[in-house]
Parts: C-alpha cells; sequence; structure tokens
C-alpha cells in the first residue's frame, strides 16, 4: 500500500455532497449521448456536457449538495432545447469499469456510435457503487460471511441514497429519453435467472442484470467492453451469452475485448455489423445479422 499519512479524507463532510454529484454526472451523461446524435446545433451537445460538468465541478468544491437539483433540471431544460426529438437506434454498453467509460481504453467506440447516429445507452456509474447493497444479501444468504452490520442499518443508508436518487430524477421526469437508476434488489433477481449472485468478481452479475435491464427497455442491440486481462469479465460476459440468449431470444451481443494489440480494423469491421442490426430493427423490417 502507499500510505500517504498526510491526506485525510473527511468522509462525513464530503459524502453528501459526492453522492450528489455523482447522481448528477450520471444524468449528464444520459442528457449527452441521448442529445448528441439528435442534436440540432453540430457540436451543442458537447458544449452543453462541458458547460455542466464545469458548473458541477464548481458546485463539489463549494460542498452545495443541493445545487444539483438545481442545475440537473436546468441541464435537462438546455439538452431539450437542442435535442431533435427522433427516434433513433439504441446500442448498450456495458462491460468492465475503466474500459466502459474511458475514450482512451475502448478505442472511442463510444463515441464513434454517436458518430453513425446511434444513441449510445450505458449504466449509471452509481450503480457500480450501490450494487454493494445487494452483494451483501447475496452473500449473507448464500452464507459465505455472516452479517456484521444490522440490517436495519444498510436499509436506512440505503433509503437515504435512493432519496437522494429520486429526487434528482423528480426534476427531470420531463426529459424522454432518460432511463431511471434502478432497484439493485430488482437487478438481483434478473441477474439470478442468468447466474448466482455470488459470481461478485470484476462486474459479476451486474452484466447479466444490465443485459436484463436492457431487454426490458427495448434494447436488443448490446455491446460488452472489457480488457483482454480481465478473467473476471471474459469468464462471467462471454460465458451467459447462452443463457442470455435463452431468455431473451432478440438480443444481439458483441462481446470487444481491449488491448494495446487489438486491431482497430476488427473492433470497427465487427461494431458495423451492430449498428446496421440496431438501423434495422429500428426500421422494423430487414434480417439481422450476427455481429460476433
Amino acid at each position: 500500500l502507499n500510505d500517504q499519512p498526510g491526506f485525510k479524507v473527511k468522509w462525513r463532510k464530503c459524502i453528501r455532497v459526492l453522492l450528489h454529484a455523482l447522481v448528477y454526472a450520471d444524468c449528464i451523461s444520459q442528457f449527452y449521448y441521448s442529445t448528441a446524435p439528435r442534436e440540432t446545433e453540430v457540436g451543442g451537445a458537447k458544449r452543453l456536457k462541458e458547460k455542466y460538468i464545469d458548473l458541477g465541478i464548481e458546485a463539489l468544491k463549494n460542498n452545495n449538495a443541493n445545487s444539483f437539483f438545481h442545475l440537473v433540471k436546468q441541464a435537462a431544460d438546455d439538452f431539450l432545447s437542442i435535442n431533435n426529438l427522433e427516434e433513433i437506434p439504441r446500442i448498450g454498453v456495458v462491460g468492465e469499469i475503466y474500459v466502459k467509460y474511458n475514450d482512451f481504453g475502448h478505442k472511442k467506440v463510444v463515441n464513434w456510435l454517436v458518430e453513425q447516429g446511434i444513441e449510445a445507452v450505458l449504466p449509471p456509474l452509481t450503480k457500480f457503487f450501490i450494487v454493494t447493497f445487494a452483494n451483501r444479501e447475496a452473500r449473507i444468504q448464500g452464507n459465505i460471511k455472516g452479517r456484521t452490520i444490522p440490517r436495519f442499518v444498510m436499509g436506512f443508508v440505503e433509503k437515504l441514497v435512493y432519496k437522494v436518487i429520486r429526487k434528482m430524477e423528480s426534476k427531470i421526469s420531463h426529459y424522454p429519453f432518460y432511463f431511471p437508476i434502478s432497484n439493485v434488489h430488482e437487478d438481483a433477481e434478473r441477474a439470478s435467472k442468468i447466474i448466482s449472485t455470488n459470481a461478485q468478481f470484476g462486474e459479476g452479475w451486474s452484466i447479466p442484470a444490465e443485459f436484463s435491464e436492457f431487454a426490458h427497455n427495448g434494447i436488443n442491440n448490446v455491446i460488452s467492453l472489457q480488457p483482454f486481462g480481465c478473467i473476471a469479465n471474459h469468464v462471467i460476459s462471454k460465458g451467459i451469452e447462452k443463457r442470455t440468449k435463452e431468455l431473451f431470444p432478440d438480443m444481439n451481443l458483441l462481446f470487444l475485448d481491449f488491448d494495446s494489440g487489438m486491431s482497430e480494423a476488427n473492433i470497427y469491421n465487427r461494431l458495423h455489423f451492430m449498428v446496421k442490426n440496431a438501423r434495422v430493427e429500428a426500421s422494423s423490417n430487414g434480417e439481422l445479422v450476427d455481429a460476433a
């Protein structure tokens, strides 16, 4: 461990504003990815994204949690003002946390989808942290670990977290392309039909839960991104393909592994098939092509 004795985080002081900032950032992300392929002003979505990221950073610096509620409503209104509201193809994105969210890590695949006129739908980063509520229960119910914190304490904390999430979402209920943050216990229930919820290495059961949620929301084209050496995500993501397709026969899955030697031509050739499928599905005619 790289111990830094001079640096101590005052969690009691900052945890509240950090939670608000995290949920706010997920909202801005959804606004951007749903508006960029529909924007009426070239570059308008990117400018708004940068504007509201900067405003969010200022609110975070000032430890002003409540200001995020005003900012998120204002952001929703501004993004809507440059959104043509057209129906376009959607592609879901799941996978390892770094590669999924980082442009460099996934060789700008998500931005490439936007350039193709596709709405990229990414799971909220907030879920990566609050999934611990469901993980703890799965471990306890599976007799893998004991209950060290009383259930009512964890339940109280969970209610506080979701109170912030739902209040933030209530400010943007008029935004038509927003996917609310789902309940992690409902996610676990859906995932349990595909894999044990005690499979928690890497992104674990979150990946099948995200597959299920996308299918529930009518998003049947999904790409799974992971670094080449992330064995846990390779095993779970690729290993659950058969069971996922049994439950959701219309689901079209594409698994992409990234490392420094990965051929970009290979990546984008396979993505072209996925994009074609999404467009065919959106137009409700034509024959799907296997992107794998």
